[in-house]
This record gives C-alpha cells, sequence and structure tokens, in this order.
C-alpha cells in the first residue's frame, strides 16, 4: 500500500537524495518541503517545494502510470495554498510537462534538460503587453540585467559605456530578495545612479527573469548540469518574451573571469541569443588602482568597516544610500 508522508528533512535527507540520484536527478540546496510516496518504508515518489516553485519530482519506475505523481502534486499544492502562495511554478523534465499541464500548468519554457510551466501565465503576458507600452516608438534597444549588491562604480560605468551605444537602454534588477542588500534599496541606488542618463529606462524586476523561479542556481550555486539547464532556461525565456516586447538588439555585459555561475551565463547567451537577433556585448570591467571592481569585494569592505576602501569602489548615490539610516542598518548586519 502506497503511504505520502512529508519528509522529515534531516532524517530523509540521505534516502531522498539517494532516490533522486538513481532517477538522474538532484536534490537542489534549496528544497524547503518534500512530500514522498512510500511502500514498504522504500521511496518510490518525491516531489518538493522551493519558495512558489515545485520541483524534484521523481517517481520509481515500476510505481508510473499510478496517478502517484498526481497524488503529490495535489498534497504539494494544497500546502502552497495553505501558506498563502497561489502563483506557483513547475520544474521538471520535458517528458513529463502533460501531467502537469493536467492541473492547469501552462508552459512558459522549455530547454533539452528542464521545462518550466506557470499556473498563472496570463500574469507574464501582461508584463510582457506592459514592457511594450514603455516603448511606443519601438526603438531599437540593448538591455542590462542587473543585482548590484550594492552598486559600484563598475556597474555605473558598465551602463554609461552601454548607453552610448543604444538609442534606448533598459535596466532590469533582479527582484529575488537573496541579497544582502534589498531590492528596494538596490532599485533605488540604481534609480539614482542613472539619472543624468536620458536614455536609460529602470525596469522594475519581475519573476521572469534571473529569479529563483528562472535560474535559482544564481542564489544556490549548484552542480554543474544544473547550471547549464536552468542557465539555458533562463536565456530562452528572456529571448522568447523580452526580445521582441522591447526590441532588444543587444543585451551587455562585464567581461567576468571569477564567478564561475556568471561566466557561464555569459557564454550561454553567446550562443542562444544570436538566434534571436540579439547581439551579445562584452564590456571591459571597470578598474581602481588596476583590480577589477566587484560587488563582493565592496561587502568585504564595509564588513570590516573600511569605508575608505568601499567608498573608493562607489558612486555617490551609493555612498549617500550607505549613510542613511536603512544602509547603516544593512552594513550593520553583513
Amino acid at each position: 500500500m502506497i503511504e505520502y508522508k512529508e519528509a522529515v528533512y534531516l532524517i530523509d535527507r540521505k534516502r531522498i537524495e539517494s532516490f533522486l540520484n538513481e532517477n538522474n536527478l538532484t536534490l537542489e540546496k534549496d528544497v524547503e518541503y518534500t512530500v514522498i510516496a512510500e511502500e514498504n518504508s522504500r521511496i518510490v515518489a518525491t516531489g518538493s517545494v522551493s519558495g512558489n516553485v515545485l520541483k524534484c519530482f521523481a517517481i520509481d519506475e515500476e510505481y508510473r502510470n499510478m496517478a502517484i505523481t498526481n497524488t503529490i502534486v495535489s498534497k504539494l499544492i494544497e500546502y502552497q495554498y495553505n501558506r498563502g502562495i497561489t502563483h506557483l511554478f513547475i520544474f521538471t523534465k520535458p517528458g513529463n510537462k502533460k501531467i502537469f499541464t493536467d492541473f492547469g500548468f501552462k508552459l512558459v519554457a522549455e530547454v533539452e534538460e528542464v521545462a518550466l510551466l506557470d499556473n498563472k501565465i496570463d500574469e507574464l503576458y501582461k508584463i510582457v503587453e506592459d514592457l511594450k507600452n514603455t516603448n511606443p516608438e519601438n526603438l531599437e534597444s540593448g538591455v542590462i540585467v542587473l543585482n548590484a549588491n550594492p552598486m559600484t562604480l563598475g556597474h555605473l560605468k558598465l551602463i554609461e559605456e552601454a548607453a552610448s551605444q543604444v538609442k534606448r537602454l533598459n535596466l532590469f534588477m533582479v527582484i529575488e530578495d537573496k541579497s544582502d542588500f534589498p531590492y528596494e534599496f538596490r532599485y533605488n541606488v540604481v534609480k539614482n545612479a542613472t539619472a543624468h542618463l536620458k536614455n536609460v529606462v529602470l525596469h522594475r524586476g519581475n519573476e521572469y527573469i534571473i529569479s529563483k523561479n528562472t535560474f535559482p542556481t544564481y542564489f544556490y550555486k549548484d552542480t554543474q548540469t544544473i547550471i547549464e539547464s536552468y542557465t539555458s532556461l533562463d536565456i530562452t525565456i528572456f529571448a522568447k518574451y523580452f526580445v521582441e516586447a522591447l526590441n532588444i538588439k543587444k543585451r551587455f555585459v562585464g567581461t567576468e573571469v571569477t564567478d564561475i555561475v556568471t561566466k557561464e551565463y555569459n557564454d550561454k547567451m553567446k550562443s542562444i541569443l544570436p538566434m534571436y537577433g540579439v547581439e551579445v556585448v562584452e564590456i571591459e570591467r571597470y578598474r581602481v588602482d588596476g583590480e577589477i571592481i566587484s560587488a563582493s569585494v565592496v561587502r568585504k569592505f564595509l564588513k570590516e568597516k573600511d569605508y575608505k576602501g568601499a567608498y573608493r569602489l562607489l558612486p555617490q548615490s551609493t555612498i549617500n544610500a550607505l549613510e542613511s539610516e536603512e544602509g547603516k542598518r544593512i552594513v550593520d548586519g553583513l
């Protein structure tokens, strides 16, 4: 008899990992909650939750076509609704899409290893339509997606150089609050820092551009296979929905030599985006005293209360924000 239960995470983690590995899957680092199906104390199926994402589904081959996955999905949806989360996404292998479309999920995009489905895809269509309305003349444009945790002179120089190469430059802030500096803080700093650039349009981030829904390994560095799959998926979503909406012809990035996830992302963009008519423009990272500026170095200086070291790498808008009461609280918590 099949029994369903919530996983007691520390106790069951090794068993779940082993089961997923047998099914060529990985128990990803950001998983918060798992439902398992057992028979005679042996795991035969699993499904997990992270934020508003359902993922890590697997079922033993001999138990397929028994509606076990359907039951697990129902339990996970119920769990999400009980905690007030109604906009849900599902990561799954492309061959399993049909299971989830029966629950009303619609395909957002798929690549070789992973598909993303959404139970409120109309929200994506509305975002795309609203973005079209920001460019009524349909000007050819460029784009930068940035986290700015916090914004550095490197970010500002990248934006200024990109803005000089296009008639219109779109900036998208990563909306996920998984950074040391919260979203509104980062957004306002970038808004103030770019106010002098009249062809720059700063957009609110959304759940479909480098978010925990589309690219979780940006926030949780995971195995190489997972990085490659999610990287391709996130870029494909960007190309499929946002390129045409904003008439994007160039996507700008800084050169990357240290962060493996960012480098992998940039390299993957170069192979995917040209198929959608988008040139990936890599701009040399800005240096101070011969050293590349990075937000991680700034955070290290701030954590050590070395304000002189940090401030020489920052635009005035970031310095002003750091000296606010909110900024001081954030720095104290680093």
